[in-house]
């Protein structure tokens, strides 16, 4: 969440680059000609709508509770961790579509450094508030409630794992920011993506558009063998209460690297190429909407985290994992929205306010559970927890909602943007990518 975190508007890519050669080969005239990239307005706007999903999935509970008429969203709400999923394929796409031919030329260590140093100018400052927030905020918690849990979550240790983004390397983290290990995992993606840019421009050259097909596909069948496996409600993470071991770095991984070869088949064909009917976009975002409703309402097979029954006036709150099969759906989703500038959808998902959201969906994410934490303590120490009909409680819910938007943005105004553009001035222009 996903981002998780990368933008197709990317500023680092100058806005510009060379039409892809038709025969598939990588551009190599110069870094200049190679920096010239065509903005996808559409990926900017679908990352608003994943960023909702997580969102709509962390605030279910009180949703669902307060808001009676919201029921038939359940089966999507359940499973909307597959937003951070989402994320990881765009990343995946747009930092090949974005950075292949500029990587590839001249490829060695200063350009890993100078793609590795863009994108730390992306997520690291907006990051690193939040770590901070996160720490005052738990630091108050600690000295108002007497909680030795909160003085345990304080550690020194973990809060350098953070500051470095090695946080979810392992099997210890959700601690400080709970939700800033997509971050982390994004992280080993960029780094692995330095070597990967040598690979993809060989599969670009040399692959056949339907190997390159079949090699997306067998990128990402992996998490939906092993997703299959989990418990529902896990998240496509959890072991009960443990993070299972591998899962996110073979998460991320495979839908990085299924997304960035989407991304090497749309440079080879280019942005506008023809896509029959049924592979467009106002055909494939509703298939996957009608495969998560008929895995949920059907599930074959009910495995429940901590086998427990959760569920809110009947409805089970737990999300299918079986619904990990939509991941191999997202590539040619974003695939066919990559290509399909006129479809419907994606007319709808360039316009003005979903390519806003989308441009304010990373700070969003990271600072909406910060609100959904002091919503909770704030509805049961002000006595509303058990009546979620009351409109004290409706109240804060929305309020929660509206300032996690609001907060969104200002870290977007504030943070995100003014030190992105002071850290890229810091590079040299000789390592520049």
């Amino acid at each position: 969440m996903q981002k998780a975190d990368t933008q197709v508007t990317e500023q680092d890519a100058g806005g510009r680059q060379e039409p892809p050669a038709v025969n598939g080969s990588p551009s190599a005239a110069s870094p200049s000609a190679a920096s010239r990239v065509p903005h996808i307005n559409q990926l900017t706007g679908i990352r608003a709508l994943a960023a909702l999903w997580v969102l709509l999935f962390h605030f279910r509970p009180e949703l669902i509770e307060a808001f009676g008429f919201l029921y038939p969203l359940i089966p999507l709400m359940n499973v909307g961790y597959l937003g951070v999923d989402l994320f990881f394929v765009l990343s995946g796409f747009i930092l090949t579509y974005t950075h292949l031919d500029r990587m590839i030329v001249g490829w060695g260590p200063r350009k890993m450094i100078a793609f590795l140093w863009l994108r730390l100018s992306r997520i690291w400052p907006v990051m690193f508030t939040m770590l901070i927030v996160w720490g005052c905020y738990l630091a108050w918690l600690a000295t108002t409630t007497n909680d030795g849990g909160y003085h345990y979550a304080l550690q020194p240790g973990r809060f350098l794992a953070h500051v470095f983004l090695v946080q979810a390397w392992g099997t210890a983290h959700h601690d400080w920011n709970p939700i800033d290990w997509s971050l982390s995992a994004e992280w080993m993606a960029y780094i692995a993506f330095c070597f990967l840019v040598v690979l993809l421009a060989k599969f670009r050259a040399l692959l056949s558009s339907r190997a390159l097909i079949g090699l997306a596909l067998l990128a990402v069948l992996p998490i939906v063998l092993v997703g299959i496996g989990f418990q529902d409600g896990s998240d496509l993470m959890w072991d009960g209460d443990k993070v299972v071991e591998g899962m996110v770095p073979l998460r991320v991984l495979t839908e990085f690297v299924g997304g960035a070869i989407v991304a090497v088949l749309v440079l080879r064909h280019g942005l506008t190429a023809k896509l029959p009917w049924f592979l467009r976009p106002t055909v494939v975002l509703p298939l996957i909407l009608v495969v998560i409703y008929a895995i949920c309402l059907y599930d074959p097979a009910v495995r429940v985290r901590f086998a427990v029954d959760w569920r809110i006036n009947g409805h089970l709150m737990w999300g299918a994992t079986e619904t990990v099969v939509v991941v191999p759906l997202f590539l040619l989703l974003v695939g066919s929205l990559a290509v399909s500038g006129r479809d419907v959808t994606s007319r709808f998902l360039s316009t003005k306010v979903m390519v806003w959201g989308g441009k304010v969906s990373f700070a969003l994410y990271l600072v909406h559970w910060l609100l959904l934490d002091l919503m909770r303590r704030l509805l049961t120490s002000w006595g509303y927890v058990d009546d979620p009909s009351s409109w004290g409680y409706r109240l804060l819910l929305i309020a929660a909602l509206v300032l996690s938007v609001v907060g969104g943005w200002l870290l977007h105004r504030y943070v995100e943007e003014p030190c992105q553009r002071s850290m890229r001035k810091m590079l040299p222009r000789s390592i520049k990518v």
